[in-house]
């Protein structure tokens, strides 16, 4: 039967599905993760080297030396601070993410330990150089002038150098052992003395 004019219907148009490898190309997965902060971390420091020196804790609760453990609320961030005693140094931190010589800044998800290495500094011993001779000339310690003061252990190496009217003749006092060669050698384990000798020909 042919239906027309008024009385004709259009047919709704059939719902499309997908093929379930298009669907399955255009559909994306996400994942979130979660961990759960501890109620409370433990913070550690240890010391380490041949100095000594002083780590505190902000907020507090370090102050190593006496007290290097502490327990803080799940994920706060602590700031450590070192301090050398006198006579010593501060070389550096490891553990807990931490480098390098300024202060340490810690956040406690978990317990932490951190190293501060202290290291002793050498005592200074003095340098004395004089010249004499009727002549002139120079004397440098290893490639540059010579210092009133070294940490004691410095090896030197002095190298004379007479001008152009003049001569080297020697050394004397802690260097005397080179005699009159243009180079000596020191390790300055003590206050140490050195006389060079130019003269003119």
């Amino acid at each position: 039967m042919e239906v027309s004019g008024s009385d004709a219907r259009i047919a709704p148009a059939a719902l499309q599905r997908l093929p379930d490898s298009e669907a399955a190309a255009t559909s994306k997965a996400v994942t979130a993760t979660f961990n759960i902060l501890p109620v409370t971390a433990q913070l550690t420091v240890n010391q380490a080297g041949s100095g000594t020196g002083i780590v505190t804790s902000t907020p507090a609760g370090i102050n190593c030396g006496a007290t290097c453990s502490a327990n803080y609320a799940g994920g706060t961030v602590v700031t450590l601070t070192a301090t050398p005693s006198g006579g010593s140094t501060f070389a550096g931190w490891t553990g807990g993410g931490c480098t390098g010589i300024g202060t340490c800044v810690v956040t406690l998800n978990a317990n932490t330990t951190v190293t501060a290495t202290f290291n002793t500094v050498p005592p200074t011993v003095t340098f004395s150089l004089t010249t004499s001779g009727n002549g002139t000339g120079t004397v440098t310690c290893n490639g540059a002038a010579c210092q009133p003061s070294y940490p004691s252990g410095t090896a030197l190496t002095l190298v004379a150098t007479p001008a152009v009217t003049s001569l080297f003749s020697g050394w004397g006092g802690d260097c005397a052992a080179s005699g009159a060669a243009a180079t000596c050698n020191l390790t300055l384990n003590a206050n140490t003395t050195v006389s060079a000798t130019f003269n003119l020909p």
